[in-house]
């Protein structure tokens, strides 16, 4: 009701109109009838505006809330593998071993990316690929490490959110919350006793 609303909500220059013939009252239809009373509400746009978004806030958490939780569950296991840590230390001996006198030699670390080019390097005779070699070395000599994906339960469904779309919807929801704060802020006092805007808006979003 309230999303229907606002869609169609008179102009200001219609309200304008509508507020000048509250002494005719009785004499209009009941959609200007209407229309008289809605007009004589101080800020009502940003009032239906704050009102919709309190009443779509839990839902707008519901929405976002899974893969908040999936990519932060995730990110723990990754942290707390050490059957991935060890896959990772072998990833890094193996690249200094083949990198050997060249300025990449004798490497502290490599970018997360890199682990992507795994299967783009290839051998000699283009047969085998540094993947399978590292597949092939760990089932062989670290059969432990090949459990490692039994530790990341949470990382396929934390794979499929969009880090670019969840953000976006954290920051529309924290410009809300912000354009609510201060609307409140510098809200007039209230027209009437049964005025409770301010008071019914003033919630805690933590």
């Amino acid at each position: 009701m309230v999303q229907s609303l606002l869609k169609l909500l008179p102009e200001e220059e219609q309200l304008k109109v509508l507020s000048e013939m509250k002494d005719e009252y009785d004499d209009l239809a009941e959609s200007e009838q209407f229309g008289v009373v809605i007009s004589s509400v101080k800020r009502l746009k940003p009032r239906l505006s704050a009102i919709l978004f309190r009443l779509q806030f839990e839902e707008q958490i519901n929405n976002v809330k899974p893969d908040i939780v999936a990519v932060t569950a995730a990110c723990e296991e990754l942290v707390k593998s050490s059957n991935f840590s060890q896959l990772l230390q072998i990833i890094l001996l193996v690249g200094n071993y083949m990198n050997a006198g060249s300025r990449n030699a004798k490497a502290f670390g490599f970018s997360i990316s890199y682990l992507c080019k795994l299967r783009d390097t290839k051998s000699a005779d283009q047969k085998q690929t540094l993947l399978h070699f590292l597949a092939d070395m760990c089932q062989e000599q670290h059969p432990n490490i090949m459990h490692f994906p039994e530790e990341l339960i949470h990382l396929e469904k934390a794979s499929r959110v969009s880090a670019e779309t969840l953000q976006k919807n954290l920051d529309q929801m924290g410009k809300q919350i912000k354009n609510l704060e201060k609307d409140i802020e510098t809200f007039p006092p209230p027209q009437n006793e049964k005025d409770k805007f301010v008071e019914k808006m003033t919630i805690s979003f933590t």
